[in-house]
């Protein structure tokens, strides 16, 4: 009896295991997440005009911080508890490569991966062309009706950095390998 429940067990751990693999041309899912194309958007290429991130985590809306200077200058931060002009991006989309643009300064959104510790991959709206460091995937979780944005030069998921204080506090940062409670965002119309 007892080899018996012990391969039912491996058996049932083998059938789990491999209901969690997608299959080869299948569309790619994380915790119920699924990469947003364009052939699958709930909303299309891009949201018109522009749109704000809220933090699931905090409830906070997603500010690009223009008020900073130098190397956080435009740093994104979990923050604004509604939305203004720092508040308001744009997100845009072609296949499965998304960007977002800062409304208030005119700048994509950059995954600085050229910084070190604590500020690797901290998000800044400062670029004026989209490249490498500004390029995303978008997932969606349409139960829950949240987004993760994915950085496709680190391949991390960003992050609201809860546990930082002060001037850091809920900084954006490509730096998760899952998503987790500060991975998740809610998208908006402004």
């Amino acid at each position: 009896m007892r080899r018996l429940m012990i391969k039912i067990t491996l058996m049932v751990a083998a059938l789990a295991l491999l209901g969690s693999v997608t299959p080869a041309g299948a569309s790619v899912t994380t915790d119920r997440f699924r990469l947003v194309t364009e052939a699958n958007s709930p909303f299309g290429k891009g949201l018109a005009g522009c749109c704000t991130l809220v933090s699931d985590a905090n409830g906070m809306f997603v500010s690009a911080e223009l008020g900073y200077g130098g190397g956080d200058y435009g740093m994104l931060r979990a923050r604004a508890s509604a939305a203004d002009a720092w508040e308001k991006f744009a997100l845009n989309g072609v296949d499965t490569t998304w960007t977002l643009k800062s409304e208030a300064n005119g700048k994509y959104v950059s995954a600085e991966l050229g910084y070190g510790g604590g500020d690797y991959g901290m998000l800044r709206a400062r670029a004026d062309v989209a490249d490498a460091w500004e390029k995303y995937d978008l997932y969606y979780n349409e139960a829950q009706n949240l987004y993760a944005l994915k950085s496709q030069a680190n391949g991390k998921f960003v992050s609201a950095e809860l546990g930082y204080g002060g001037r850091d506090y809920a900084m954006l940062r490509a730096r998760a390998a899952d998503i987790g409670a500060w991975e998740k965002f809610r998208l908006g119309n402004s």
